[in-house]
C-alpha cells in the first residue's frame, strides 16, 4: 500500500508507487528505476546545424525471485549481439497514486540490456539479492 499524498495539482508526487511493464514479460516487480538522462547534441552536416537526442541508459533493479526472465532477456540480447540483430522492446514506467490510478508515465522504445547484475552475497547478512538491468534506449516518449 502507497502512503497517501496530499492532493492537489502543484503538490509534488511521491515516488514510491509506480508499475514498470516490459513487452513480452509477464511481471516485473521492480523496485527502482533509474530514468536515462536525454540530452540534444547538435552537429554540423555542411551549412547547417540539426540535432540528434543521445540518451543515457534506463536501470531497472528488483529483488531476485525464481523468474528468470530478466536474465533470458539479457541473455538473448548478448546471443543477437553476436549475430548482430537487435531486437529492442519497449518498457514503459507508469507512476501511481495511493489507490492505484495512472498519474503519468513514460515510454521508452527500442530498449536493449546492454549489462545484467547481481547484489553481492554475504554470509553474515540478512538482505535480499537484487539483480539489476541496464537497458540502451533508442526513444523517449511522456504521457
Amino acid at each position: 500500500m502507497c502512503p497517501q499524498q496530499p492532493p492537489g495539482r502543484d503538490t509534488p508526487l511521491g515516488n514510491m508507487c509506480f508499475r514498470v511493464e516490459i513487452d513480452g514479460m509477464q511481471g516485473t516487480g521492480a523496485t527502482e528505476v533509474i530514468f536515462p538522462e536525454g540530452r540534444l547534441a547538435p552537429r554540423k552536416t555542411g551549412s547547417s546545424t540539426q540535432a540528434s537526442v543521445l540518451y543515457g541508459p534506463l536501470i531497472l533493479r528488483k529483488g531476485l525471485t525464481a523468474s528468470s526472465e530478466w536474465y533470458a532477456w539479457w541473455d538473448e540480447a548478448r546471443r543477437l549481439l553476436r549475430s548482430r540483430k537487435k531486437q529492442g522492446r519497449t518498457v514503459r514506467v507508469t507512476l501511481l497514486d495511493t489507490s492505484g490510478v495512472s498519474i503519468s508515465g513514460w515510454q521508452f522504445t527500442d530498449v536493449n540490456p546492454v549489462a545484467y547484475q547481481l547484489s553481492p552475497l554475504n554470509a553474515l547478512g540478512n538482505e535480499p539479492v537484487f539483480e539489476t538491468l541496464e537497458l540502451s534506449v533508442g526513444g523517449f516518449s511522456a504521457a
